[in-house]
């Protein structure tokens, strides 16, 4: 078992913030706009985490279409618009992050959401906090579950991964936790069932925010 948590890594979408409506919102007027059928929430709970191009990809069930990246980037400009309409931090979450801060834990975010979107959204809604690094995804960084952003992360962080938790609400979280051998946490508020979670064997599994802080204890 990994001992003494020095530093956290936590995904965005669906951890930290509840993201979803805006997303489908936003997804759905590209969708509208291109002639494709939209869909409920629910769905873009499947669609979502892997980035704006595979959630497009997804949306529009991986018919071939020779102007996705038009829509990629119809989809910005829309989420641009729209990104603090109804999202905001999950109950409980900015107390865990603040406690954190207080224990001199190291915080970070490492999500495949756009680099400038995960940026800006983290400052908004989290003004007070200090985190370490902020990261989404960019070019020159390949997305998760390569394990290459959480190492980075935990370079700049100064700590060793098997003293870092990364914490996320899906089966790609959890694999980037493994791959860089880091303790994995799966929270069970975002958009993945639990069931879906534990075929991928986190070492933990939060119910809510302040599970994350219990756990983390036992392993100072």
């Amino acid at each position: 078992m990994i001992m003494g948590i020095a530093g956290v890594i936590f995904d965005l979408d669906g951890t930290l913030l509840d993201t979803i409506e805006d997303l489908a919102n936003s997804a759905n007027k590209v969708l509208a706009h291109y002639g494709f059928a939209t869909h409920d929430i629910e769905q873009y709970k499947q669609f979502v985490g892997d980035g704006m191009e595979m959630l497009i990809q997804r949306a529009i069930g991986n018919s071939s279409v020779s102007y996705l990246n038009d829509m990629v980037a119809s989809l910005k400009e829309e989420y641009a618009k729209s990104w603090f309409v109804t999202t905001k931090p999950y109950t409980g979450i900015e107390q865990v992050l603040e406690e954190l801060s207080h224990k001199k834990i190291k915080i970070s975010v490492l999500s495949n959401k756009a680099h400038e979107f995960t940026v800006t959204m983290v400052q908004y809604f989290f003004p007070t906090i200090h985190f370490t690094s902020i990261m989404g995804l960019q070019d020159g960084m390949p997305p998760k579950p390569n394990p290459c952003g959480a190492l980075y992360i935990a370079q700049i962080m100064a700590v060793e991964p098997e003293h870092v938790a990364f914490i996320g609400d899906s089966g790609t979280d959890i694999e980037v936790a493994h791959r860089s051998n880091m303790y994995s946490i799966a929270v069970s508020w975002g958009y993945r069932p639990i069931a879906l979670l534990q075929q991928h064997y986190p070492d933990a599994i939060a119910h809510i925010p302040d599970d994350i802080l219990t756990m983390i204890e036992k392993h100072a």
